[in-house]
């Protein structure tokens, strides 16, 4: 039974490995998608106070400082800008968190978690 298992085991290794190796020479590739958009060059762009903090093709974390936001806007509306823009590339917004105290030291920022 052993036997049979190791068998079946290195055929199907052989399989894949031999299957590999046709793909390579024939230089066959997956289908492709198209482009990502990137997200940080269009916020770059448009709202540099905005940082994107992670970006998949499925995921946009966004972040903004409050401190920044206040001492150059007086609002925070920029991050909802931003939250807007992203939207228009197909994400939904899934979360809004914070963190930080407030101070110089642990400032407050505004987390956007957008998914598509």
């Amino acid at each position: 039974m052993k036997i049979l298992i190791i068998s079946i085991i290195i055929t199907f290794s052989i399989a894949l490995l031999n299957s590999a190796n046709i793909n390579a020479q024939l230089n066959i590739t997956s289908p492709t998608k198209p482009p990502a958009v990137d997200i940080k060059k269009i916020l770059q762009s448009l709202i540099p106070l905005i940082e994107v903090e992670y970006q998949s093709d499925s995921i946009v974390v966004l972040k903004g400082e409050e401190s920044i936001l206040l001492a150059t806007n007086g609002t925070i509306s920029p991050f909802w800008q931003a939250v807007d823009i992203v939207k228009h590339y197909g994400y939904s917004l899934g979360d809004v968190t914070t963190s930080g105290m407030g101070s110089q030291g642990n400032p407050t920022r505004f987390y956007a978690l957008m998914t598509k």
